[in-house]
């Protein structure tokens, strides 16, 4: 017995040795910056809490942009979108926006179905695009129910996932696969339960309704009216081997290992957005921008309620105030955008690292608090 015990015990440690010395071996170092002292200027004082920011939460990269009454005040990016290629990050480095796409989705949708005289509250068998979907346990659900999160539907759960072989689906092979087993994932509950399917979901019907692809509609009524020039929602992953990787922090060490994203379908409505720094800013302007701005028919299609929060947008308490947004995440990505009609400030940031300590939340309201007067 005493031998067998000391033979599993060897083969334990060898067992806990390999895994130490491979999570080593293939991650990355602490990355350093020199933080400069001297500040002379709002530009330069965010760059140091930006600089302070990367070295407190381990950040590969990170950027940010700032738009105030109405126009880009602050645009930067530092450290490196890769750190084995060591290509700098910049502010029109291509960046995934993760869970922040929700909000153009949201806006595509309004932007289509008010031209069409669509309301939110009307359900989806309305769209009149087959007998599939009146038939579906979706068919008594509103555009509002879905874009709320109030719809029922479910993502799949760990096991499902872990049991879940297949290679990434197109937009329209995974709605006609959702339609059909529609139930199974699919309650009657209306409560509150956030799950990328009902935006997923909303981009197949919003790509069936049009007989377009989901990124050329999206191209067409939001992201090129607003100069979005170079964003566009991923249709296939990874666009290349050496684009900006996304990084976790290593069990053990102060390192970083890459974690990269899998996206089970292409084009995502929910997560799916490629987009730059510069061009979240250009977003940020319309948002702000009131009747100016190129998706108020939609932001009022979307908003129903006395609180003036559009569907599919969240909102967060910054320093005292309400600000509405998206906060994004996903594997070793980290995003949020939030705007204040009130101060007629909005914040984007942008980071290559899986956020499990709010550092988002905590350098936006770092810099909100820096600015405001």
């Amino acid at each position: 017995m005493s031998k067998k015990i000391k033979i599993l015990s060897a083969i334990l440690v060898f067992w806990v040795a390999l895994f130490i010395s491979g999570e080593w071996w293939h991650s990355f170092p602490k990355v350093r910056f020199n933080l400069s002292l001297k500040v002379t200027s709002q530009k330069e004082g965010i760059d140091s809490i930006l600089n302070q920011a990367m070295s407190s939460y381990l950040l590969p990269g990170v950027s940010v942009a700032i738009v105030q009454d109405g126009s880009v005040s602050y645009l930067n990016a530092f450290g490196y979108e890769n750190l084995e290629t060591k290509d700098s990050l910049t502010v029109e480095s291509q960046i995934l926006a993760a869970s922040v796409s929700k909000l153009f989705t949201a806006l595509g949708v309004a932007s289509v179905f008010q031209n069409r005289e669509i309301i939110s509250a009307a359900y989806v068998s309305s769209l009149g695009v087959g007998e599939r979907i009146k038939s579906s346990s979706v068919a008594k659900r509103s555009f509002q129910d879905l874009l709320s999160h109030q719809s029922g539907v479910r993502d799949k759960n760990f096991s499902e996932m872990i049991f879940s072989f297949s290679k990434s689906q197109n937009l329209n092979e995974w709605g006609v696969e959702f339609l059909e087993n529609g139930a199974k994932y699919q309650t009657d509950s209306i409560a509150y339960n956030y799950a990328d399917s009902n935006y997923d979901f909303l981009g197949f019907l919003l790509s069936r309704s049009e007989n377009l692809d989901f990124d050329s509609l999206l191209q067409r009524n939001i992201l090129i009216p607003s100069g979005m020039v170079n964003s566009k929602f991923l249709t296939a992953w990874p666009i290349e081997e050496n684009g900006v990787t996304g990084y976790q922090k290593t069990f053990l060490w102060k390192r970083l290992a890459p974690k990269r994203i899998r996206f089970p379908i292409l084009p995502s409505p929910s997560s799916g957005l490629l987009t730059t720094t510069k061009d979240m800013s250009l977003a940020m302007v319309h948002l702000l921008r009131g009747e100016m701005g190129v998706y108020q028919k939609a932001l009022n299609w979307l908003t129903i309620e006395e609180n003036g929060i559009p569907l599919g947008f969240q909102k967060t308490q910054i320093n005292g105030s309400e600000w509405i947004g998206h906060f994004g995440s996903q594997a070793g990505y980290s995003s949020l955008l939030f705007y204040s009609r009130e101060t007629k400030t909005g914040i984007f940031l942008f980071a290559n690292a899986r956020d499990k300590e709010d550092f988002r939340i905590a350098i936006a309201s770092q810099i909100i608090s820096y600015i405001s007067p």
